[in-house]
């Protein structure tokens, strides 16, 4: 598979805040929320995703903000506000969150290291439901268990570990989720995530994906270690993410899990946006309020990877079929089993 290396700028220190007094924190969060109003009133009018979930997260944080006893919540509410999320999760969390919401009831549900927000907000939908939230980053649970209490959302179970390493019960999940986590797992351990998570579905469950793509598949290295979880090369580069190409998304993917239920494609306007963005961001030079904006006027939705100019963004949803007969069923555990174990 074709190698791309990309060198980043190193981020910026930041400096330290003063603690704000009650009245600068409230006019700071609504300076803040003018300020997205503004950018996704403007996204809203040209049509950009996921403004429906911008709105949730605008919501919980201002209640956060204004009405958390602890002064550490507040900051971490301000900040999510000031930066909810990057352009390209507008799509990823809209699509993922219309697709697993559209269903009533409690469920049993597992995230494997998706960004917190999207699973969080979901717990916070489905009152009753059980989540397990994977994840071995153990600096990110920190901060998702800061969320948590924060919410109150008892209903969520932290795991610090790969998804290689989870103990998983066979067809026990109506719902698995994972966003934009398995291009970062380096080859042949992104087919057993696969396999696991889709062994850990009940039948009639799901399973949503989201996944970078292009027309030509391709690893990208970096110099700088996003997550601290691989050991660089020779030349200081770590494996950041590969790209999916129709080709590999087969044999990668589609091989485990069948033909999806639905799909959905976003994909960069200018071939290249999407890199030169995300340097300036790692340097500290970008204006994150933009983000709802820039999903709509930097991003498009395109009929088939085959019509990418650039790169882009993958939604699958797969559904298991359901079990049939106790003979079906045997057989479905005889094929899980070993691949959970």
């Amino acid at each position: 598979m074709r190698r791309v290396e990309h060198r980043l700028p190193r981020p910026k220190p930041s400096p330290s805040s003063p603690a704000l007094t009650p009245l600068q924190l409230r006019l700071a969060l609504a300076s803040r929320l003018l300020r997205h109003l503004g950018f996704a009133g403007a996204a809203w009018a040209r049509g950009g995703p996921g403004l429906r979930f911008h709105a949730r997260v605008v919501a919980m944080c201002t209640r956060l903000a204004a009405t958390a006893g602890d002064p550490a919540t507040r900051v971490l509410a301000l900040e999510t506000l000031a930066f909810p999320m990057e352009a390209i999760r507008y799509f990823e969390f809209g699509t993922a969150w219309a697709w697993a919401a559209d269903r009533t009831g409690p469920m049993r549900v597992l995230d494997v290291s998706s960004p917190r927000l999207f699973p969080l907000l979901l717990a916070r939908h489905r009152p009753g439901s059980r989540f397990d939230l994977v994840n071995p980053d153990g600096r990110d649970l920190e901060v998702t268990a800061r969320w948590m209490q924060a919410l109150g959302l008892t209903s969520c179970v932290l795991h610090r570990t790969s998804i290689a390493e989870t103990k998983l019960e066979a067809g026990s999940y109506d719902l698995v989720t994972s966003l934009s986590v398995l291009e970062h797992i380096p080859e042949p351990a992104d087919l057993e995530a696969v396999a696991r998570m889709w062994g850990a579905v009940r039948p009639g469950g799901r399973m949503i994906l989201t996944l970078p793509c292009a027309r030509e598949s391709f690893e990208e290295y970096l110099d700088l270690d996003e997550y601290g979880l691989l050991e660089p090369d020779a030349n200081g580069f770590v494996f950041g993410q590969r790209f999916y190409d129709e080709a590999l998304l087969r044999r990668r993917v589609l091989a485990i899990c069948g033909n999806p239920r639905r799909t959905a494609l976003l994909g960069e306007r200018t071939p290249g946006s999407f890199v030169k963005d995300r340097s300036r961001k790692v340097a500290g030079d970008a204006d994150l309020a933009r983000e709802p904006l820039a999903a709509a006027v930097e991003y498009r939705r395109y009929p088939s990877l085959e019509t990418l100019p650039g790169i882009g963004v993958l939604a699958l949803e797969f559904e298991k079929p359901p079990v049939r007969s106790a003979s079906a069923r045997q057989a479905l555990e005889s094929d899980q089993l070993p691949l959970l174990q």
